[in-house]
């Protein structure tokens, strides 16, 4: 049953993508009718003073007041409550899992709606965001993520020294940035995947201890955070001393965790993740729904092993820290059995890699989109047809596959690219916003 809700997020998809495509078309090589198009249209609205007034602070405003608004409606009108003696509320079990953690008892497992138990398969770092949090009940962890989410927009700033006002402003209309992340509180949880590698790669500019160390850290929220930060610090002159920091801070804190919880940590964290295949947006998805391809450990050492390689060949071959994270980025996107439209929030540092990939990503944010809010969870969960959540899984893999060559090829290119600070990929364009 398509729902006036399920309306509203297509509607709203819909109109950050059509910007997002407009401001791609306003990008176009020199000649082409749409260059320059919006760029003249935002001058003539604002003029040359609000032009330059508009820096990642208006703009992190911006994302906060709407993240804000829309949490603050879906908490009033109890869409995040629990309803009846059954069901789930992810932000009811993020609060618990705080609560857990004050109280010494495990954060993994927690009490969900109806009495029954969600697992909260999340590191140590996203452990303490959430009993943060809790302090504050459920706007409380609501305001926790939100502030992970809206953090996004400066680490996106300042992590290029290119067209910082236009490269800002794409990834804030991006189908997977505020739409994503302000509409449901997985997608602000996961904004915790590119905040730790943009800040990997910021940090990891002015030192490299700092920059593994931290974005280590940062990675226990969601483990495989680590292979784009480790495929980052190859971009850095002290590369193998980045990765090592970043490993053994990731080792330690991660072990710290194993050593308090044990295999309530373990299996709920790692492993059942890895193993996790309840539905996804790639073509795994498609091959274990129809029993092509039963689960099996040979199938996870196959997956955990390539995503190794790609992790150990953007490390060595790419030429800029955040061109190597952007390939492993979207090399884990492929290889992960399990893909949701939340997860696709850590392609963002994508976009400021360069014109052709925003394209690519711009695809990517705006089929996952679509899949995600009309053929899945309308068609598929309530309705019962699965084909054209199939095929939009399949159109996926591919707009995938064409991204990670995209990138591939330009970390390979030998011609020197424009300066754009720590990551050293930009786009400095002749005419900006």
């Amino acid at each position: 049953m398509f729902t006036v809700y399920n309306g509203l997020s297509v509607a709203i998809t819909a109109v950050f993508a059509v910007i997002g495509l407009l401001m791609l078309l306003d990008r176009s090589p020199p000649g082409s009718r749409w260059r320059g198009v919006l760029s003249d249209r935002a001058r003539r609205l604002l003029g040359p003073g609000g032009i330059a007034r508009i820096t990642w602070v208006p703009i992190a405003l911006a994302a906060a007041v709407g993240y804000a608004a829309v949490v603050g409606f879906n908490l009033s009108v109890g869409l995040y409550a629990c309803h009846g003696t059954s069901g789930s509320a992810d932000l009811v079990g993020m609060y618990h899992s705080g609560q857990a953690f004050w109280g010494g008892r495990d954060p993994f497992n927690v009490p969900d709606c109806g009495g029954s138990t969600i697992q909260v398969p999340y590191g140590l770092t996203a452990v303490i965001l959430d009993a943060l949090g809790s302090l504050g009940g459920l706007a409380g962890t609501s305001a926790v993520w939100g502030l992970v989410a809206v953090a996004l927009v400066p680490l996106a700033w300042f992590s290029t020294d290119g067209d910082r006002r236009y490269l800002t402003l794409f990834l804030a209309f991006s189908p997977v940035y505020f739409p994503l992340v302000s509409g449901q509180i997985d997608g602000a949880s996961n904004a915790i995947t590119p905040v730790a590698v943009l800040t990997a790669v910021i940090l990891g500019a002015r030192s490299e201890k700092i920059g593994g160390a931290l974005g280590g850290v940062l990675a226990t929220a969601r483990f495989p955070s680590l292979f784009p930060i480790l495929a980052a610090m190859g971009g850095f002159r002290r590369r193998f001393l980045g990765a090592a920091v970043a490993a053994a801070t990731f080792g330690a804190v991660t072990a710290v965790a194993y050593l308090v919880w044990r295999s309530q940590f373990l299996d709920v964290v790692f492993l059942s993740q890895v193993n996790r295949r309840s539905f996804s947006l790639n073509a795994w998805g498609i091959l274990f729904d129809h029993g092509w391809l039963p689960a099996s450990t040979g199938v996870s050492l196959l997956q955990a092993g390539l995503t190794l390689a790609v992790t150990v060949a953007a490390f060595f071959i790419a030429r800029s820290a955040l061109r190597s994270a952007a390939i492993t980025l979207t090399g884990v996107a492929l290889v992960t059995q399990f893909l949701s439209f939340n997860i696709l929030a850590g392609l963002l540092p994508v976009g400021l890699v360069g014109h052709r990939p925003r394209w690519w990503l711009w695809a990517v944010a705006t089929v996952g989109a679509m899949n995600y809010d009309v053929a899945l969870n309308v068609l598929a969960w309530n309705d019962g047809i699965y084909w054209p959540t199939e095929l939009l899984d399949a159109l996926l893999t591919v707009l995938l596959v064409g991204l990670f060559v995209e990138l591939w090829k330009g970390g390979r290119a030998t011609s020197p690219a424009p300066s754009a600070g720590p990551g050293g990929d930009g786009a400095t364009a002749a005419r900006s916003l």
